[in-house]
């Protein structure tokens, strides 16, 4: 009988696992559906630019050498502190990234998403109608003779959410982690990543904010976990552990 609940357990252990990455997708508040989209695909800029060869990912021998050096004269608490506050937000940023097209929306300085960046508490992100009326608001607006605002007033009903965190406070909190850190690369790193968010929040220009998801994407992955093995191994889909931007200063 003891047998059977051990083989159960690991069972339950192995499916546990096959589910992480949506789980943690929980860590912040769930988020209600955005309004629809022109595009079902997620839309991002990749790296590197045209002409150049895409990085070669990390192997986990240099990923580990890498870490070594990168964490050198920190505690262990403040390693655990790093690790969890790049994991956290790698996987909020991939979340909305693969979910919500959340870099196609930044696109529009003047789209509701940008409000995350600006304010905290109750905030709106969008807007949703009447599926009857359809998903092309133009079309919409032209047939009925009105202004997306008149459309909105009209016919939307906001969409809210509770935003614990904007650019100042992301910033903030990146900076004391950054000030824990003794390696000048990691350090270099993490102040790169808290100056694209402060510049995305003052210019509504997305590619700060696909700059700064880059950089914790190879963090977390390439650094402070390895992507291929931690991630990899438990989801169908291995395109987004196996990604590698080639962004960090500190490794390789």
């Amino acid at each position: 009988m003891r047998k059977r609940y051990i083989i159960l357990a690991a069972l339950l252990l192995v499916a546990a696992a096959a589910l992480w990455t949506r789980a943690a997708e929980s860590i912040r508040t769930a988020e209600p559906a955005a309004a629809p989209s022109k595009t079902d695909a997620p839309s991002v800029p990749e790296m590197p630019p045209d002409g150049t060869e895409a990085p070669s990912i990390p192997t986990k021998a240099q990923v580990l050498a890498a870490r070594e050096r990168a964490l050198e004269g920190m505690t262990e608490e403040q390693v655990q502190r790093l690790k969890e506050a790049v994991m956290a937000a790698n996987l909020d940023w991939e979340h909305r990234y693969l979910d919500s097209n959340i870099f196609g929306r930044l696109e529009d300085p003047d789209d509701l998403e940008w409000n995350r960046f600006e304010q905290t508490g109750e905030i709106q992100i969008g807007w949703t109608w009447d599926g009857k009326l359809g998903g092309d608001i133009d079309a919409v607006c032209r047939e009925k003779n009105i202004t997306k605002d008149e459309f909105y007033a009209q016919y939307g009903k906001r969409i809210v959410t509770e935003n614990h965190e904007d650019a100042d406070g992301f910033a903030e909190r990146f900076s004391k982690l950054r000030d824990t850190v003794q390696d000048e690369a990691l350090k270099a790193d993490l102040q790169y990543i808290i100056d694209e968010m402060q510049l995305a929040k003052d210019t509504h220009e997305m590619a700060h904010a696909n700059n700064l998801y880059q950089k914790l994407h190879d963090l977390d992955y390439f650094l402070l976990r390895y992507g291929p093995e931690d991630i990899g191994k438990y989801v169908r889909d291995r395109s987004t552990a196996e990604k590698y931007y080639g962004t960090l200063s500190c490794c390789f």
